[in-house]
């Protein structure tokens, strides 16, 4: 039924979860998971404004992008404890929902299995999360955790 499952990964206690449920899908439809994990590309001016201390505003870029390789490489390791092999983990740069998207259509993604709340900002709040944009626009079946 579901051969390529999406779970994008910001972090959260929630991205983890998901990545559980995803887990458990692929283990019954021997399904490859897909980890993504999308950051923000900051302006100038967003990074200089930065609450990460010690960085440089010309740097903040390569933190985030870090920072995502790792959350990718630790869910790619959780997987592989638990003996799963068709992985796969990509680092983006751009706005999560989008990028998700744009991911999900790339890659013909059958199920996307995202977190109910991340790490997003505060209009996330106001204007709808990343899992609710999400779920709305994409063109497979997602599983909001």
């Amino acid at each position: 039924m579901f051969t390529k499952i999406l779970v994008p990964l910001d972090g959260s206690d929630k991205s983890f979860e998901a990545l559980e449920v995803a887990y458990d899908m692929a283990s019954k439809f021997d399904a490859e998971i897909f980890l993504l994990s999308v950051f923000k590309h900051y302006s100038f001016m967003e990074g200089s404004l930065s609450m990460i201390k010690g960085v440089e505003p010309d740097n903040l870029e390569d933190v985030l992008r870090e920072h995502s390789k790792q959350i990718v490489s630790e869910a790619k390791e959780m997987l592989k404890q638990k003996e799963l092999t068709k992985i796969r983990a990509f680092v983006k740069m751009g706005s999560a929902a989008k990028e998700i998207l744009k991911f999900q259509k790339e890659h013909k993604i059958d199920l996307i299995i995202i977190g109910s709340k991340g790490q997003g900002e505060l209009s996330g709040y106001l204007l709808g999360g990343v899992s609710h944009k999400v779920t709305g626009l994409a063109k497979c079946p997602v599983m909001v955790v």
